[in-house]
């Protein structure tokens, strides 16, 4: 299955992605890497020219969040941007983290 193939999931998600098949996602997801021991995360630091560039990545950022009900954490700092993806009900990576943590990517890839 490619991410392509995902469409995000409305109602509650209550199974966390397994492993082998997160493994086949990441190479489609740009700089994204898997994080976290007990609670695993999708991350991806995006660098930006400035604090001003990572707040109004930022701004995006949780414009698309409100738009799926889905949010990320999201770290600022001068010229960086760290997003990270999981969810909270299943202590884990879900297919709904993979969708959004591609639609950061091509929101970027459309700027």
């Amino acid at each position: 299955m490619a991410i392509s193939d995902l469409s995000f999931q409305s109602d509650p998600i209550t199974v966390r992605i397994k492993p082998p098949q997160l493994d086949s996602f990441l190479p489609e997801l740009s700089e994204w890497q898997i994080e976290g021991l007990s609670i695993a995360s999708l991350v991806r630091d995006f660098r930006c020219d400035n604090f001003l560039g990572a707040m109004a990545l930022a701004e995006k950022v949780s414009a698309l969040a409100e738009k799926y009900n889905h949010h990320p954490e999201l770290t600022i700092t001068w010229g960086n941007l760290r997003v990270s993806w999981w969810t909270h009900t299943v202590s884990g990576i879900t297919s709904n983290d993979v969708y959004m943590a591609h639609q950061c990517d091509l929101m970027v890839q459309d700027n």
